[in-house]
């Protein structure tokens, strides 16, 4: 069995749109790696699919992690719902809340190298926010084309009891770009890897192997959601020497700063699965700290920041809310400013 399991990032583009959401001069605390309470979701619960690779009570927590990769790519519809942020003070005195959403769908079976072999079609859309960074970008793929856009004047409201969903808007949407000649051919120059530094086909940009794993929650059956959760933490020099990179192009073409010294801290993933083998949720805790040259002589040294972000999964075309075709036939509107 193959002992590897290498991931791309759905929207690191995201995760590091933090231009100043960074704790300076504190000194990094590492989450503690214990048993967790089964997220809850809203998508999911209902038809799933039948034809998976199946799990059982005496896989190890790597061996189920592997499977429910394969499932996710093989599945024929796929949703993720993600949600996190951080929230912190810049050096202890100015609060910040980044909130992090996303979308993605896919439509046809997944391939994860990354390069839409299967001729899948993908809708995404990432969203940050906070007083100091913002962004909003969707993206269509398809077997003709790729298609990637951004808005400008990104605004976010969230939920309250009064207003039962979080609420974000636009001043412009940005012209299409679709130049683009591959989705992440190596050595391409127009390859959508190389020109945005990212690969919403694929889940994360982690190398994660089971040599690099450094602690371990095993499975547990959960008999009242009929589910299996567990914990990994892995290397983390070792698991994100990729990532890393793509990191780096993202937060410099993003903020603006060139970013010295980047290096993981950390990073665990909580993972719930479903009887049938397939992702409920993963909640991803990463932890890493860099230098920010924000000029030439004026440098924000050994910045630590944390994240926590949880997916939730679907494999269902009737999923309401996520027909794929609504969105893929919307991007071009640019008074569409559905998430």
């Amino acid at each position: 069995m193959k002992k590897k399991i290498l991931i791309s990032s759905l929207v690191v583009v995201l995760l590091l749109s933090m231009t100043m959401v960074l704790f300076t001069g504190c000194g990094f605390k590492p989450e503690p790696l214990e048993d967790f309470s089964i997220p809850e979701v809203s998508i999911g619960i209902e038809n799933q699919p039948t034809n998976t690779e199946k799990i059982n009570s005496k896989m190890s927590a790597f061996e189920m992690l592997e499977v429910a990769t394969r499932n996710f790519y093989n599945a024929e519809y796929a949703i993720i719902e993600y949600k996190g942020g951080v929230n912190m003070k810049i050096g202890g005195a100015i609060p910040v809340d980044q909130e992090v959403q996303s979308t993605k769908i896919r439509r046809g079976k997944g391939d994860a190298a990354g390069n839409n072999a299967n001729g899948a079609t993908y809708f995404a859309d990432n969203k940050s926010y906070s007083n100091f960074a913002k962004l909003y970008e969707k993206i269509v793929i398809s077997p003709e084309k790729i298609q990637w856009r951004n808005a400008e004047g990104t605004s976010f409201k969230r939920a309250s009891k009064k207003q039962p969903k979080d609420i974000w808007t636009v001043d412009k949407w940005n012209d299409i770009d679709s130049d683009f000649t591959s989705i992440a051919k190596e050595g391409e120059e127009k390859s959508f890897l190389n020109k945005k530094s990212n690969n919403p086909t694929v889940l994360w940009m982690y190398d994660l192997q089971e040599k690099f794993i450094k602690g371990q929650l095993e499975p547990i059956y959960d008999e009242a959601t009929k589910t299996y959760r567990f914990a990994l933490e892995f290397d983390p020099v070792e698991s994100t020497k990729e990532y890393i990179k793509t990191m780096k192009a993202q937060l410099e073409g993003n903020a603006g700063m060139a970013v010295e010294g980047l290096e993981f801290l950390q990073l665990q993933l909580e993972v719930v699965l479903w009887e049938n083998g397939t992702f409920r949720s993963i909640t991803v805790k990463e932890g890493y700290k860099m230098t920010m040259a924000v000029t030439s002589s004026f440098k924000l040294s050994n910045n630590i920041v944390k994240l926590s972000a949880t997916q939730q999964f679907s494999y269902n075309a009737n999923e309401e809310g996520f027909a794929i075709d609504t969105y893929v036939n919307n991007f071009s509107n640019e008074n569409d400013l559905k998430k």
